[in-house]
């Protein structure tokens, strides 16, 4: 349960400690005393985030500190030590902070750092708020599920969903990453096999295009080439002496002639010698080199033919043969891909039927279970509203399943919708009167009885939770004289079980309280801050008697007040 609460320059709280008990606590005070703020600043303890603006005039931080008392072997205690922070006592210390030149939040648990969102998981497990404009919520239908689901302890069940519905998920998340167009992907292979083997029969991976060029060329000037070579050859080789190899023979010969008179020549001799095998080796080369122009028509065509192929795979698939080899490379790569994803599109049409029949089997079964626990739940409301006085009111509960065209779970021949959660839409439906049928709660309940079919609610699922503490920021709204006693009785029931506080502005609620705060502002060196003051039984009765009869206090309010407070007291006994 709260034990304390103390807040801190939160917008025109100064300083306040509340010391709450066990059972009803009731707080009270004019419109606009501040009674609000208390429960904004718990909203701000539990996670919500606050502008800098709900820092008090002239502070540079507003701090809102809470200690609470829990079971030792709760979900409490158990949370804390999976986070490592500690809970001597089984109390629990938490404490935020707004600094107003950073603009960032501070929260400690037990003196141990933590995150806003940790700070709202654990508040979730510790307070339950009912404000002001809460009972606007029952007309969400998005909140129907969750408030059945939880009335209905669904929990291990709604895991179970989840989980099948991650697992067809991913499955269909990889289909989808896979599959798309399946007519596109099949295109789409063709055109790359017939791009792979165009390129592969081309044999461009063995071509050396710059020789393909050169011999092109020669090819294509082979007559020119030859003639020239021939003449070259001529002049050479020229019977007689006529040609350069003639010639220098008998060059030759006169240096060896003169070296038999001339020793010194001999060098010269050797010279020549060398020159003239050069000048042989030479003539050789060239007749051997002119045989090679000798090639037929078809050989020309066929290199002819080469360069043709590789031009036109220049225009498709790059520039050169490197960018032809590197486009070749992709294409396989992407073929492959597409190939072994055919493969694995076939064995994952079959995970995923299988998925889908095992999310369909859990969600079925989930299904069911909520209509009985839905049923379940309005049967205990509608009971709850005769204490509130709707005798003849009529609750029912109607689970819906949603359909999904492209859902491959189907249902009684319909494709219906995946989700962790399941395929059903819960809606509340009502009926105020007799003879009346029953219609969406949110079409057809005025403000009261929305306030009371949540205030219904609450108790009967406060009986299914752990929450130690329920706050009700003026539960009353829309609530007439004649209902509050009612009200009043429920919450006290309330009390059995959890630790109530209830912010009201009806006197038969407030005369219900064991503990008694009043809220009032005060005016000091010019500003204005909010005063909370715990009551003494004679303090009770008059504010009591504000409560019935306004200012100033008569005595025939006061009488009513005490006897009002002498009646709630033997209701509570």
């Amino acid at each position: 349960m709260l034990r304390q609460l103390s807040i801190k320059n939160f917008a025109i709280v100064d300083s306040v400690i509340m010391e709450f008990g066990e059972g009803f606590n009731v707080l009270t005070g004019e419109t606009g005393a501040g009674k609000s703020l208390i429960v904004d600043a718990i909203y701000f303890l539990l996670g919500d985030r606050i502008n800098v603006d709900m820092i008090r005039q002239g502070e540079e931080r507003t701090v809102v500190e809470a200690l609470f008392q829990v079971p030792a072997k709760g979900s409490v205690v158990k949370k804390l030590a999976e986070w490592g922070i500690d809970a001597p006592y089984c109390e629990i210390l938490i404490k935020r902070e707004l600094t107003r030149s950073s603009g960032k939040t501070k929260s400690l648990v037990n003196g141990e750092m933590a995150t806003a969102s940790m700070i709202a998981e654990l508040g979730e497990s510790l307070i339950d708020i009912h404000g002001q404009h809460e009972h606007q919520a029952i007309f969400n239908t998005g909140k129907h599920r969750s408030l059945v689901d939880s009335f209905g302890h669904l929990g291990p069940q709604l895991e179970k969903v989840s989980q099948a519905y991650e697992t067809l998920s991913q499955l269909l998340t990889e289909q989808t990453r896979l599959g798309g167009d399946s007519r596109e992907i099949a295109r789409r292979t063709d055109l790359l096999q017939f791009q792979v083997q165009e390129i592969e029969d081309s044999s461009v991976e063995k071509l050396n295009e710059e020789e393909l060029l050169r011999r092109f060329q020669v090819m294509k000037h082979a007559e020119k080439i030859s003639k020239l070579v021939s003449e070259s050859q001529r002049l050479l080789d020229e019977e007689g002496d006529g040609g350069a190899t003639g010639l220098f023979s008998s060059a030759v010969g006169r240096l060896q002639d003169a070296s038999k008179i001339d020793p010194e020549m001999e060098s010269l001799v050797e010279a020549a010698k060398l020159t003239q095998e050069n000048l042989n080796q030479l003539s050789y080369d060239i007749a051997k080199k002119l045989d090679s122009y000798s090639f037929s028509e078809d050989e020309y065509q066929q290199v002819s033919d080469e360069i043709d192929a590789l031009n036109r795979l220049k225009k498709k698939y790059g520039d050169s043969v490197a960018d032809i080899l590197t486009f070749l490379e992709k294409s396989r790569e992407e073929l492959k891909t597409l190939l072994s994803r055919e493969e694995r599109l076939k064995t994952l049409g079959d995970e995923i039927d299988k998925a889908a029949e095992q999310y369909r089997q859990i969600s079925a079964q989930l299904s069911v279970k909520r209509a009985k626990v839905g049923e379940n739940l309005a049967s205990q409301v509608q009971e709850t509203l005769k204490e509130l006085g709707l005798p003849h009111a009529q609750m029912g509960v109607n689970v819906i399943p949603l359909e999904e065209s492209a859902s491959p779970v189907v249902e009684k021949g319909k494709n219906l919708q995946l989700s962790p959660m399941g395929w059903d839409k819960v809606e509340f439906q009502f009926s105020a009167n007799p003879g009346e049928p029953l219609r969406p709660l949110a079409k057809v309940a005025s403000g009261g009885e929305a306030s009371r079919v949540m205030l219904g609610l609450k108790t009967v699922l406060s009986e299914s939770d752990e929450v130690p503490t329920m706050i009700f920021d003026e539960i009353d709204t829309g609530v007439g004289a004649r209902t509050a006693g009612p009200v009043a009785k429920l919450l006290e029931k309330l009390t059995k079980t959890k630790q109530v506080l209830s912010i009201s502005h009806l006197a038969p609620i407030a005369g219900l309280g064991e503990h008694h705060f009043k809220v009032g502002k005060e005016v000091k060196d010019g500003k204005t801050s909010i005063q909370v003051k715990p009551l003494t039984e004679a303090e009770r009765i008059e504010e009591l008697a504000k409560m019935l009869g306004g200012e100033p206090v008569s005595d025939t309010s006061r009488l009513y007040a005490q006897e009002l407070y002498a009646k709630m007291r033997d209701v509570k006994s």
